[in-house]
């Protein structure tokens, strides 16, 4: 019980709603109390007059009879009027205090003195008999339990008293007599009483009828909504962020409502974002992880192919002179053997060895202007050019070699011009360096297929090339783009030719990737950009550069 009471008094309805009772309380009775107080008075007040004027009316009454001094129908007429319940006590005094008339007729003579509180009503002070009293008075007594309201009224000596002959007074004396008229109070106080009851009981009913409103006001507006708050926010501690409560109104409550779901919205947003950021974290290192692997990839493939470079046209240029000296020796020893009359046979051995050198030597000079080129490159002369037209002229000039290895060609252009900003040489140059790579890793029996596809995607344009040869292994991938290396068995292969590839494609701000499955194919994927940022004109060879790569054909 004392827990319930305190978790009551804790409660902000009942901090609310019992000061609202109490001051409500407080108005009301305070206003019954003056209400009830100003009542009693008014009642007081009418009963003294109505006293005033029943002593007047027993006054007029016997007022015949007191001036014709019959004072035994005088007698008559108060003992009638005491008959009546209204009245307690009628009395008539002489001059000296003694009771000549009364209803009660028992009452006569008795002898009143000033100490009396009959006589005190109105003699003030010493005041000795016979002196003269002007005025009437009227007070209230207790008699046996009620209240009586009791009126004193002069009895004057009027001329026809003075004059007649019936009478003895002289002319100098005022006063003749008091009359006292006491009525009973006792309905009055059952009248007040009643009243006093009806109030209280309307006061009760209105102080109830008060606090119902207030405590219904309370609850509606104070109560309703801290409660809504409330279960509200114990969902949300719950972790129910579906929380949403009813905004009614526009008051302060209903803004914090408001801003409560505004919180509630923000919160949820906030916990689907952690979760979907934790759901997909790994899956975001992951790829995150790779990125940074296949930047790092890059990063190392350019500074090898930078070493490599710088290596290689140092090579290149040491090489280039004496490989161009043997191939010139070879063939001028080549014409003398030929004038030489020799044997036949020892001469076409001769000049089937000197022929070997000379290819060998040729084939140096090819490995040394590669190298020159993966090394040096030269100078992008971009200009705006239709790529199907360089793939179809490439295609041209493998032609040949399909014939030859019995492999069919399946071609999937756009069916319209593709125009593209690049260097229509270099680009040939790539993408004839892949597909000698695709024919030379086919089987020469026939059987291959070589498909080369062209597609527009957005700002950008993608060229396939694939195969159906020996496929590489996925081990081996990510190396196929280094310099010197090679996947090919034949003496001519020496690596140099797809690291061109990737030189041309990176010079054109493009990308390639390569796709293989062993025993399956290869896809060499080339994406281009329509529009270069800063087209280069390029340079011509140097006059040195020209002189190197010409003597290996001189």
């Amino acid at each position: 019980m004392v827990r319930l009471v305190r978790v009551l008094l804790r409660s902000l309805e009942i901090r609310l709603f019992l000061p609202l009772l109490f001051v409500v309380a407080v108005v009301i009775s305070a206003h019954a109390v003056l209400g009830f107080s100003a009542t009693r008075q008014r009642l007081r007040a009418f009963a003294r007059d109505d006293v005033e004027r029943s002593a007047r009316l027993i006054g007029s009454a016997t007022h015949d009879g007191m001036l014709l001094n019959r004072l035994g129908d005088v007698q008559a007429t108060l003992q009638r009027l005491g008959e009546s319940p209204e009245f307690t006590t009628i009395r008539v005094y002489d001059k000296k205090g003694r009771v000549a008339l009364a209803a009660n007729p028992h009452e006569r003579g008795s002898l009143l003195t000033l100490e009396n509180e009959r006589c005190r009503a109105c003699h003030v002070g010493d005041e000795v008999p016979g002196a003269g009293v002007l005025s009437d008075a009227s007070h209230f007594v207790r008699v046996d339990s009620h209240d009586e309201n009791r009126f004193y009224t002069v009895i004057r000596n009027e001329p026809d008293c003075s004059s007649a002959s019936c009478h003895v007074h002289p002319e100098e004396q005022q006063v003749l007599g008091v009359l006292e008229v006491g009525m009973s109070l006792e309905p009055f106080e059952r009248a007040v009483n009643e009243a006093r009851s009806g109030l209280l009981g309307t006061t009760v009913a209105r102080v109830a009828l008060c606090g119902a409103v207030a405590g219904v006001f309370v609850r509606r507006v104070i109560h309703e909504p801290v409660a809504r708050l409330h279960e509200g926010t114990a969902r949300i501690a719950k972790g129910d962020l579906e929380t949403r409560i009813e905004v009614r109104g526009h008051d302060e409550l209903a803004a914090l409502a408001t801003a409560f779901n505004r919180m509630v919205k923000d919160l949820r947003d906030a916990r689907s974002e952690l979760s979907e950021w934790s759901r997909t974290l790994e899956e975001k290192v992951e790829v995150k992880s790779l990125e940074l692997e296949q930047a790092r990839e890059q990063m190392v493939r350019v500074e090898t192919m930078a070493s490599l470079g710088k290596l290689s046209a140092t090579v290149a240029h040491e090489l280039n002179n004496p490989i161009g000296g043997i191939l010139a020796y070879a063939k001028l020893v080549r014409r003398e053997v030929e004038e030489q009359p020799l044997d036949e046979e020892i001469k076409a051995d001769l000049v089937g060895c000197l022929s070997l050198i000379e290819q060998e030597c040729v084939r140096c000079g090819d490995i040394v202007r590669n190298m020159l080129a993966f090394a040096r490159g030269r100078g992008l002369r971009m200009r705006a050019s239709n790529l199907n037209e360089i793939v179809r002229r490439s295609l041209m000039l493998v032609r040949h070699h399909l014939e030859m290895r019995g492999i069919r060609l399946k071609e999937q252009g756009t069916g319209h011009e593709v125009i593209v900003t690049l260097d229509p040489d270099q680009i040939q140059q790539a993408l004839l360096a892949m597909m000698m790579n695709a024919v030379e890793a086919m089987p020469t029996d026939g059987g291959g297929v070589l498909s080369v596809r062209v597609r527009e995607e957005g700002q950008d344009v993608t060229i396939e090339v694939s195969d159906t040869g020996c496929g590489i292994p996925e081990s081996m991938i990510h190396k196929v783009f280094e310099p010197f290396y090679s996947t090919k068995t034949e003496k001519s292969g020496v690596g140099l030719g797809l690291a061109v590839v990737y030189g041309v494609i990176q010079s054109h701000n493009g990308t390639v990737v390569c796709e293989s499955r062993e025993n399956e194919g290869t896809t060499f994927r080339v994406t281009l950009p329509r529009k270069q940022p800063e087209a280069d004109s390029g340079a011509e060879p140097t006059e040195a550069e020209g002189q190197e790569t010409g003597a290996m054909h001189a």
